[in-house]
């Protein structure tokens, strides 16, 4: 994987950035660790933002029942690290190095862990195996399988079964998932469905947003609001027209439309795009100044604020369910509110179940979605009935987070109970 993107680095940017991001990442964990406490060391690995906060939620229940633990959280793509450095319970922070087995050694080295735990599937076969022969105890949580996982091509079912073999233990977010791991070669033994400790995560967040947030006060309330977050160029080819037409209908409905990727041309294409529809456009960044008032649509020019931000809809949009992949459908069903998504949601477990629970529904174009836009800010019950559905749905599925802690409890207690 290194080889190609240093390869790929002259011609992509975010090629580029993994491998700066990558540049003294022995010196700085060795700077941060020096500083540490002593403790019984547990690394938790996640190779993007999603499966963080997926094994964070996990981490966070151990920490609070083994508060001796130090622990040091890794991840792979460079859009992490900004959360990851914000998460103060762990003693050291860094990017992950590329799967040599050289790098695996020097990063075993310096952090010494006893307990590696990686979140969701990103296990790498030679940081696992070098895990092993140390006599590191290994797990897996929130651990799920894409549906085609036995189907790759022979070499990349090799690198996975290989790296799966070697975990002392999986915590499958289903029974489902648990089939696939043990399919996969894992020991049928060492497979145990827990939950997705997502959904403990995410409710935890939503729980901590009040109307009263600074983030909210450019926005007048009441006004039927259609957010979108995670929206990639075929979802705002469907999202911008059928708000447009809905606008026709309900003149003061309103739309917040945060790309996944908001780069400068990203943004001001969208806000252009609206404003030809003859809407009031504004980024996000303006309508904080007070420079635009009475804003129909807002553009969200940065990221992080999201999951707070469907705090403010009546409806949300959920994207990349026209391109490849459904983001996160939790963050607006914690919310209370109706989730739309695209066809492009098979990805998604917990996007399929909330859709057969009532809380999502599915538009295949810019029409079905005007007409379920219409129907939700025309009838407030069958909005609220949505929203109650995606709310029920979540709080059905929480407690994953304290059943793997506890399950990893019962496996390594000598390891989290040491002093």
């Amino acid at each position: 994987m290194e080889t190609a993107i240093r390869i790929a680095a002259p011609f992509s940017e975010k090629a580029r950035r993994a491998i700066e991001a990558r540049k003294d990442w022995v010196s700085k964990l060795e700077f941060a660790l020096g500083k540490a406490p002593t403790g019984p060391r547990v690394m938790l690995h996640a190779p993007s933002v999603g499966e963080f906060l997926q094994g964070r939620a996990v981490l966070d229940e151990i920490l609070d029942r083994h508060p001796n633990i130090v622990a040091v959280v890794t991840h792979f793509s460079p859009s992490a690290e900004n959360i990851v450095a914000a998460y103060n319970r762990a003693a050291a922070r860094t990017i992950l190095p590329f799967d040599s087995p050289k790098n695996v050694q020097t990063l075993l080295d310096i952090v010494r862990p006893e307990l590696l735990i990686f979140s969701r599937a990103d296990v790498w076969p030679n940081l696992v195996g070098e895990a092993r022969k140390r006599g590191v105890a290994t797990v897996l949580v929130a651990g799920t399988l894409s549906k085609n996982a036995g189907r790759l091509n022979p070499i990349a079912a090799g690198l996975a079964s290989k790296g799966l073999k070697f975990l002392d233990l999986v915590a499958a977010i289903s029974e489902d998932d648990a089939a696939q791991f043990i399919g996969m070669g894992v020991n049928a033994e060492r497979v145990i469905a827990t939950g997705d400790p997502r959904f403990d995560q995410t409710h935890r967040r939503a729980q901590s947003v009040s109307d009263g947030d600074p983030l909210f006060s450019p926005f007048r309330r009441g006004i039927p609001t259609l957010v979108a977050g995670s929206t990639w160029p075929p979802d705002e080819r469907v999202v911008l027209p059928a708000f447009a037409a809905v606008r026709r209908v309900v003149p003061k409905a309103r739309l917040i439309i945060a790309p996944h990727e908001p780069s400068p041309a990203r943004v001001n294409g969208i806000v252009e795009y609206l404003r030809r529809k003859g809407l009031n456009a504004a980024t996000l960044s303006k309508v904080e100044t007070g420079s635009d008032e009475n804003t129909d649509a807002v553009v969200v020019d940065r990221v992080g604020i999201l999951a707070k931000l469907y705090f403010l809809g009546s409806v949300a949009f959920v994207g990349g369910s026209f391109v490849r992949r459904v983001h996160n459908v939790m963050e607006p069903a914690c919310m209370r509110i109706p989730v739309l998504v695209g066809p492009k949601h098979a990805n998604a477990r917990e996007a399929q179940l909330l859709i057969k629970a009532g809380g999502a529904f599915c538009v295949k174009d810019a029409r079905q979605m005007e007409e379920k836009l219409l129907e939700f800010f025309r009838d407030d019950s069958a909005r609220k009935a949505s929203g109650r559905a995606a709310a029920d749905y979540v709080r059905s599925n929480l407690g994953a987070a304290r059943i793997t802690a506890e399950l990893i409890e019962k496996y390594f207690s000598d390891i989290l109970n040491r002093r």
